[in-house]
């Protein structure tokens, strides 16, 4: 087994297609396929299902591409680390980042740093809180970017801003006009809430339980997927929702109204594996957060 034959099930994975795949590796598809095979070979399984023209991967083959991506991103990190230029900063960054720190924290933080490192590019993908931490212990990215503290063994974080999550309310609402309200003041209303994953919503969960507050009686309205899609549905005085007070800031037709005896806020922080080998491109957007941040 070699790197090589990592990168072709990668690439025939991420294509689905043999002839995608030699195309993006600069290789001939029977080349490409001899390195399946032989991959296979030493696995003694299939890795790949072919069909017509594509593929799409086996059990096994999914099994062996979670591999493939953390052996590749290694292997990248340690030549990336040891080149023989050590003040040529380049490659790619992968970040996950959830909803909040992903349209209030990423544009201008991206901006500034590639700024100042034109040789490295950086891909964000955003995801629920609860997907972040999924997608680092995958390696499936780099670095992730979220409103929740990380519990898992083996990570640091970076607090890089401090946010708080308030009680969206349409500008007409009967809370409107309110700065604060009692918890149980929420009795019967209509609440519009995120999904389980979403740290805006997990944020709110913790605070009332280490609070010993409950929430009364009331209904859900509808649960959403997004910042924007619960603002948007408070605007419409369809409910009111959670969200962060970056998301109300922004939209003059609702209000941010606080809970009494509840405190919500949160730090957004950098989060990443402690023990990884890193590249120096990626290491060096943590220095520049940590900077940034200290």
């Amino acid at each position: 087994m070699n790197i090589a034959e990592l990168e072709a099930l990668k690439a025939v994975a991420e294509t689905g297609s043999f002839t995608r795949a030699a195309d993006r590796l600069g290789m001939s598809q029977p080349g490409l396929s001899r390195q399946i095979q032989r991959l296979e070979r030493e696995l003694g399984t299939r890795l790949l299902e072919r069909r017509g023209t594509g593929a799409i991967l086996t059990d096994a083959g999914r099994e062996s591409m979670q591999f493939a991506i953390r052996t590749i991103s290694d292997f990248d990190a340690l030549v990336s680390r040891f080149g023989p230029d050590p003040s040529a900063l380049s490659g790619v960054i992968r970040i996950v980042a959830s909803s909040t720190p992903a349209e209030y924290l990423v544009p201008a933080l991206i901006s500034e740093f590639t700024q100042q490192h034109t040789g490295i590019s950086v891909e964000v993908l955003v995801a629920d809180s609860a997907q972040v931490a999924r997608t680092l212990g995958d390696r499936q990215a780099d670095l992730g970017l979220s409103g929740m503290p990380s519990t898992s063994v083996g990570y640091s974080t970076i607090p890089m801003a401090k946010d708080e999550v308030v009680l969206a309310v349409s500008s007409s609402h009967r809370f409107a006009d309110q700065r604060s309200i009692t918890i149980d003041q929420l009795r019967d209303e209509n609440i519009i809430e995120r999904e389980g994953g979403s740290g805006t919503w997990q944020t709110v969960v913790q605070a009332l339980s280490a609070s010993g507050i409950e929430l009364p009686e009331h209904k859900v309205s509808m649960t959403l997927g997004s910042t924007q899609a619960v603002v948007a549905a408070v605007q419409q005085n369809l409910g009111v929702g959670f969200v962060t007070q970056h998301a109300v800031s922004s939209h003059s037709k609702v209000v941010a109204v606080r809970i009494d005896g509840l405190s919500l806020e949160r730090d957004l922080s950098l989060v990443y594996e402690t023990g990884r080998v890193r590249g120096r491109h990626t290491q060096a957007f943590i220095d520049f957060v940590n900077a940034k941040s200290s």
